[in-house]
């Protein structure tokens, strides 16, 4: 049975410890799970992982790959600080009880350039050969990777199902499959349910954020959720549906407001899906 979930990003824009409270709030709106922006890596990892299961919820991680945190880059460097960070995050989801860490791991926001086709060719080789090493690391620590195909403007290197799909071809794990995230697919695929029914019928969909394509709460924009939410059941998805909405100031957050609380926005978002599920 699929779990709503919300990320934590609709109120604040870095969690911290002092936003634990944001876990029992979450809970108190009536959702099963919550989502954990990985902007920063220093928190109290046991104190979350109380939280949670006091208010009987599941935990997924996402990671935060701004720019600089980039494992297909070109400079050693980055690439092992990147590597470093994604392992950190992965010991933080152990101890967390997380089972996954999703987002742009290939490359991240932050790198959208044009490049030779050899160029182009050895970013896919180092993104495809690190995220190898660390889908080993993930299983070491009972991880599952979501690899999420994210918009032009914020990379050039996955911005597709079929990309994504070719990378996960590539690294070759079991254990890394694909997050679906409707606002960025409302920009990137001619075909919202063509997409989604690719990965479902390939078994690769492990995680679905339900994105408005204004970042409002599913429901209050032009997504067609009446013939996506079918697909999900057509192919028993059992996985989390996620509200990834944010807070003005955090990431893909608008430079407007909804007319709404944050509050508010995460009631209608959790309200509509229970309607469309039901």
């Amino acid at each position: 049975m699929n779990r709503f979930g919300i990320n934590l990003w609709n109120w604040v824009p870095v969690f911290a410890d002092e936003h634990l409270n944001l876990i029992d709030r979450a809970a108190e709106i009536g959702f099963g799970a919550v989502e954990i922006g990985m902007n920063q890596i220093n928190f109290n990892y046991a104190a979350v992982r109380e939280r949670i299961e006091a208010n009987n919820l599941e935990l997924t991680l996402c990671a935060a790959l701004t720019k600089g945190r980039d494992i297909s880059n070109f400079d050693e460097r980055i690439r092992n600080n990147t590597k470093k960070y994604l392992r950190e995050c992965l010991y933080a989801a152990e101890q967390m009880k997380a089972r996954l860490l999703v987002g742009p791991l290939f490359a991240g926001g932050g790198k959208a350039h044009h490049l030779s086709a050899d160029d182009r060719q050895r970013e896919w080789e180092l993104a495809v050969c690190g995220l190898r090493e660390i889908a080993d690391v993930a299983a070491d620590c009972g991880v599952v990777l979501g690899l999420e195909p994210i918009n032009r403007y914020r990379t050039s290197v996955v911005n597709t199902v079929e990309q994504a799909q070719q990378m996960l071809y590539d690294i070759g794990k079991p254990n890394i499959k694909i997050l679906f995230d409707m606002y960025q697919a409302n920009i990137e695929e001619a075909d919202l349910c063509v997409a989604l029914e690719t990965i479902l019928k390939a078994n690769q969909l492990v995680h679905f954020h339900a994105c408005e394509n204004h970042r409002g709460a599913p429901g209050m924009g032009h997504i067609p959720w009446h013939k996506l939410i079918p697909l999900l059941k057509k192919y028993k998805y059992e996985g989390h549906v996620t509200m990834e909405t944010f807070v003005e100031g955090a990431l893909d957050g608008a430079w407007y407001n909804f007319g709404v609380t944050q509050d508010e926005l995460a009631e209608i978002g959790l309200r509509n899906l229970r309607k469309l599920f039901n």
